[in-house]
């Protein structure tokens, strides 16, 4: 009588494998949702970090400084001409396929230039800011007073 060997057939092998693909493509969507997430997390981060540095910095100099937004950046500069520029001026680059805008409620004129002010005293204009990237979008409404914006809408494409 022959030996038998213990071992997997070439059914339970490929069952096995149809189960775990089922698995994995059940979870893609997961991980990519996380991962885009993660991303516009990341872009708000950059922004909020940008605008702490304006507030901060109109405080500690004294000064009004400004965010001014451009095709492809927004620039931390000194909102007076008369001020000179202490080091280098800081930015937010972004790619093509993002964008920031800035809606100014209280503006006194239509349109309004695109930048956003903070005054030595540690108030700012208030603005609603919204990004719209690969990842997904949100809008984001900031107070005079409040150094922390508030979300207002997010979604992750």
């Amino acid at each position: 009588m022959p030996a038998r060997h213990a071992a997997f057939t070439l059914l339970e092998i490929c069952l096995t494998l149809l189960i775990g693909m089922v698995l994995v493509l059940l979870a893609a969507p997961s991980v990519a949702g996380l991962f885009a997430e993660q991303r516009l997390h990341e872009s708000f981060v950059r922004f909020e970090q940008l605008a702490n540095n304006a507030r901060w910095r109109s405080t500690q100099e004294q000064q009004p400084y400004r965010l001014v937004w451009g095709k492809h950046r927004i620039i931390l500069e000194p909102a007076t001409e008369d001020a000179g520029r202490s080091g280098e001026m800081e930015s937010l680059t972004f790619s093509e396929d993002e964008s920031f805008e800035l809606v100014r409620p209280a503006a006194l004129v239509h349109p309004a230039p695109e930048e956003w002010t903070f005054w030595p005293g540690g108030t700012c204009e208030p603005v609603t800011v919204s990004y719209r990237g690969r990842s997904g979008r949100w809008q984001v409404r900031f107070e005079a007073f409040n150094p922390r914006g508030t979300f207002e809408q997010s979604e992750t494409l």
